[in-house]
């Protein structure tokens, strides 16, 4: 079986034609054109959208922010619920540090009027979740679709840690940024809108994406194989 990095635009195509509802082809739709994360797609309001000039609000917690346990002073990460010491309850606890960064992306016209189309259909009030469930759904709803399309079990290899995983959410934000990066080249203004548009704070975090297409490194493999043995 060939490795594999990274979906094809294709395969993200095929995976939002194979869903039969409007929600779960708006969240496809919404992944792949964004290149957002679970916990920013699950954050976003009707106030967050501006879909006649499609473009989309963005908030982004800091990660790193830590709640404190008021029973046991132990920290955990700002999503966690319950105390892994002592079990308390945490849902109501707020992160120490936490730090919100905003940043408005740009979406096309079919996420838009998929967008529109659902909120026309469910009416949700302007600052509720556009989508109200679990990371667990979400993860639930792409991996389907992957398996609908043929793309079962665990496929794909992440280069930083060697694992193989299956299709899962994020695979979506590396998918857009391999296309953006190839489609960038060297041109340094059109890297740097990657990492606007990803929101990250290390432009080093954006360039990683790299790793997932070596097609820059097999080109200038095979002009380092030309000059040393007269062949690639």
């Amino acid at each position: 079986m060939p490795i594999r990095t990274f979906l094809t635009p294709h395969e993200i195509l095929s995976m939002i034609e194979s869903v039969d509802n409007l929600r779960d082809k708006t969240i496809l739709s919404f992944l792949s054109d964004s290149g957002c994360r679970v916990s920013e797609l699950l954050a976003i309001t009707p106030s967050d959208l501006d879909l006649e000039r499609q473009e989309v609000s963005i908030i982004h917690l800091k990660r790193g922010a830590k709640k404190v346990c008021p029973s046991c002073n132990r920290t955990s990460g700002h999503s966690t619920k319950f105390c892994a010491r002592c079990g308390a309850d945490l849902s109501k606890i707020k992160a120490e540090g936490i730090q919100k960064r905003t940043r408005l992306i740009s979406i096309g016209k079919d996420t838009a009027s998929r967008l529109s189309d659902y909120l026309e259909r469910t009416q949700i009030a302007p600052d509720n979740p556009i989508f109200p469930l679990s990371r667990q759904m979400v993860f639930y709803i792409v991996r389907n679709a992957a398996k609908a399309i043929g793309l079962a079990g665990k496929l794909f290899l992440n280069p930083q840690t060697g694992k193989h995983h299956y299709v899962h959410p994020h695979d979506f934000r590396s998918a857009l940024a391999v296309s953006w990066l190839d489609y960038a080249g060297s041109d340094a203004t059109k890297q740097k809108a990657l990492q606007d548009a990803l929101g990250h704070q290390s432009f080093d975090t954006t360039m990683r994406y790299n790793k997932l297409a070596p097609s820059t490194v097999r080109t200038v493999g095979d002009e380092v194989r030309a000059r040393r043995f007269g062949r690639s």
